[in-house]
């Protein structure tokens, strides 16, 4: 079971996770020895994997959609989206084939992207949605129920 000193770390790699060892130690009071030990115990099981998350706006896509989507062919749709180089997060739902989100450098490449979409999957039903701003992301903090 996680402590609070496992989720005290864990809250500080998820704001920074290239923040030293030493320094969740300062920042928490806790030996480095002693933080190193938490973060192993972490490794084993609550860290599923260590991420760099781009800025896709300054890599030339700034435009950002979600998608849900109801096909003929779950495990086609699925691959033709696993696939695309500019889908991003992809998601299977239980009302739809797909949830996922996509990212374009203008509107031009998004149509063009749904009319490939369309012509190859044939969608029963698709839902497209803008991402005006981005609100809250990555900001799930677990806490010890007593």
């Amino acid at each position: 079971m996680l402590t609070d000193n496992h989720l005290a770390i864990l809250a500080k790699l998820r704001s920074d996770a290239r923040m030293s060892l030493a320094k969740i130690g300062r920042e928490t009071g806790l030996p480095t020895s002693t933080v190193f030990d938490y973060y192993q115990d972490l490794l084993d099981g609550a860290i599923a994997r260590h991420v760099t998350i781009p800025d896709f706006g300054r890599l030339g896509c700034p435009l950002r959609k979600r998608y849900l989507v109801r096909t003929a062919d779950r495990k086609r749709t699925l691959a033709w989206l696993k696939s695309h180089p500019n889908v991003n997060d992809l998601y299977r739902v239980d009302s739809h084939d797909a949830f996922f989100e996509a990212y374009f450098p203008d509107v031009n490449a998004a149509e063009t992207f749904r009319d490939s979409l369309k012509q190859a999957l044939r969608p029963r039903e698709l839902k497209e949605f803008d991402i005006l701003e981005e609100i809250k992301h990555e900001g799930f903090a677990p806490k010890n129920e007593p």
